[in-house]
């Protein structure tokens, strides 16, 4: 026990204290573009080239500016890249397709390669979680590892009726998101993801991201999101850190039947954004995982 503490208490060390040098580590990113399917997907990278690759992925109407509190940590012992997913941010936001899971997988996937990134730790907050559940599908063996914020994850009900009133929920939530009463019923759904618990401040800027979002991208990802066909249970053979801020009692247990390699968390101090509600406990809690992976 006393060998494993060793090894990271350096790594928590240097992070807690890395927090002044932000400005400057940040200052030595750049932004770049990969082409995909006709359109352009913007990443920041950071960092150093040939150090070990993070990936961060954001959630639903995020971009890169999600990991704002991470990218100057991390990047200067990894090599960073934050990810605005097609549709929000700086990447291009086609209204002619639907933004499925397997898209931003894709998408995800060019970014990776385009980066030349070989075998990064991915993570994802919310949505970007299931993005990345997403890619261990379609591109199996290239992750080294996977960290799950909060994310968005589905089981698919056993009765039929249970999935029937499933379905006509997302189908009101869907409808509602494209009605005239749209920002309200936004307002609403995002602020039940604070918990009561995230500042107020932060709660602004998280309205801002997601009411400044293109419309037909925010919903078209919401509505694919829900679809219950590709939320087959599927067991992954990859180290997983998942970090979750308001779950059910059994919550855990499923997801270690999805990834039995698993570092589980669970934090009740904190609203839906953990990343940028306790950055430097969030920050402790990435750099200990990544430095006791295999």
């Amino acid at each position: 026990m006393m060998r494993h503490h060793s090894r990271f208490l350096p790594y928590i060390i240097f992070f807690v204290f890395s927090l002044a040098g932000q400005a400057s580590a940040a200052d030595q990113s750049v932004w770049r573009e990969a082409e995909f399917d006709g359109i352009k997907v913007a990443y920041l990278e950071a960092g150093k080239a040939d150090a070990p690759a993070l990936v961060f992925i954001p959630g639903w109407t995020g971009d890169a500016s999600s990991w704002k509190l991470q990218i100057p940590v991390f990047s200067k012992s990894y090599r960073v890249i934050a990810v605005d997913p097609p549709g929000f941010g700086r990447s291009d936001k086609p209204h002619d397709r639907a933004y499925t899971l397997e898209f931003f997988a894709r998408a995800l996937q060019a970014v990776i390669q385009d980066a030349r990134a070989t075998s990064p730790v991915l993570v994802g907050h919310s949505m970007g979680y299931s993005v990345i559940r997403q890619y261990l599908i379609s591109f199996p063996g290239t992750a080294r590892a996977v960290v799950n914020v909060d994310g968005a994850h589905f089981r698919i009900p056993e009765a039929a009726e249970a999935r029937a009133d499933f379905e006509k929920m997302v189908d009101g939530m869907v409808a509602s998101y494209e009605g005239p009463d749209r920002k309200a019923a936004l307002r609403r759904s995002v602020k039940s993801l604070f918990y009561g618990k995230t500042p107020k401040a932060l709660q602004d800027e998280i309205m801002n991201t997601v009411f400044s979002a293109d419309v037909y991208a925010a919903n078209s990802a919401f509505r694919e999101l829900l679809r219950l066909d590709q939320w087959q249970e599927i067991s992954f053979d990859v180290p997983c850190l998942a970090l979750y801020a308001n779950v059910p009692p059994d919550h855990e247990a499923g997801m270690r039947a999805v990834f039995p390699r698993l570092t589980y968390e669970l934090w009740d101090d904190t609203g839906h954004f953990l990343m940028l509600e306790k950055p430097e406990r969030f920050n402790i809690a990435l750099a200990r995982f990544i430095a006791l992976l295999p």
